[in-house]
């Protein structure tokens, strides 16, 4: 789908990023005041010659101040975005990608830090300064979005929040009660709201740029399948708190971290390199009602059931999503 704006711009690159938690007063957004920016119409994937392809990532440049990154398929099947947020004092990196200690079939290592890198000193020109502090946080704590970690050791002036445990997300965002309240995040002139939602992953965040209107909302939703692997009511509840949430924000795009789905109520198999045919990430707030809609139909045992929708499909914890739809070829 493309964007309705200027022209997108995009880069190949090979991979790296940082930012700190503040309390700021509370939010009330008016109308037109985010940036606009722009999404591709196709992202880069694992074919269909991957010698062809030697970067890890394709950096796309949504604004001055926001980049998204998708790593290839020829390095990883799971394909992830990560995501670039900048402000004054620090950049926001969220999630390293995904790396050969989940899929060895390439014998590639992505490059996350060398990319990283790469849009940081590209900024850095652009806006004629020497240094910014690199932040980075996970959307939660599955080896796809965690991998590039330990490229960062020893990296200056940078802090790595590290994965896997609520309490380390507690006490460095500042939550008081978890995972109800809603905390804020500065960047320095760039505030974020930082959504706790559990049920994907004990860990699972949302975040909220202010400056662009965009909810970043990791794997509890995107184009494919949905895997539920926390009790359903925790699942629920943090959709219903993304769409409270949403009631009363402008919400330009809600993007998640993967692209599973080759078009409406198809996805594509497990596993694969190359997905040549793609819906587009982005959502509008309407789906993510669909989806809490989703979360009240239950099984006799409680369970959300399993279902496929046209831009998504609800699946028990993962790997098991039982055979609800024909996978795309």
């Amino acid at each position: 789908m493309k964007a309705n704006w200027a022209r997108p711009r995009t880069w190949v690159a090979t991979a790296a990023f940082a930012a700190a938690a503040l309390a700021v007063p509370s939010f009330a957004q008016s109308v037109d005041t985010f940036e606009t920016g722009t999404i591709p119409d196709h992202w880069i994937n694992g074919g269909p010659d991957c010698s062809e392809q030697p970067a890890s990532f394709q950096v796309h440049h949504y604004n001055e101040n926001f980049y998204i990154l998708r790593e290839s398929g020829c390095v990883h099947y799971e394909k992830p975005f990560l995501f670039m947020i900048f402000g004054n004092d620090k950049v926001l990196l969220l999630d390293t990608a995904a790396g050969n200690d989940t899929d060895q079939t390439t014998g590639r290592i992505p490059d996350v830090r060398g990319t990283v890198d790469f849009v940081i000193e590209r900024w850095l020109r652009a806006h004629n300064k020497t240094s910014i502090q690199l932040v980075i946080v996970h959307l939660h704590s599955h080896p796809d979005h965690i991998f590039g970690d330990y490229q960062f050791n020893g990296r200056p002036n940078t802090t790595l929040v590290p994965p896997g445990s609520v309490q380390v997300l507690i006490d460095f965002f500042g939550f008081r009660h978890y995972p109800d309240d809603i905390v804020q995040y500065d960047l320095g002139g760039r505030v974020l709201d930082v959504i706790a939602t559990p049920g994907h992953d004990p860990t699972e965040l949302a975040i909220y740029d202010r400056k662009t209107a965009l909810l970043l909302v990791g794997d509890s939703l995107y184009p494919g399948r949905l895997y539920i692997n926390q009790p359903a009511d925790i699942y629920q509840a943090s959709i219903q708190r993304l769409v409270d949430f949403t009631a009363t924000r402008n919400t330009v795009h809600v993007l998640g971290t993967h692209i599973e789905r080759k078009f409406p109520y198809q996805d594509y198999g497990l596993f694969l390199h190359d997905q040549p045919v793609e819906v587009p990430l982005q959502f509008g707030r309407g789906v993510l009602l669909e989806l809490l809609e989703a979360c009240k139909l239950r099984d006799k045992n409680k369970n959300i059931v399993q279902k496929i929708y046209r831009d998504f499909t609800t699946c028990s914890n993962y790997p098991n999503c039982n055979p609800i739809n024909a996978t795309a070829p």
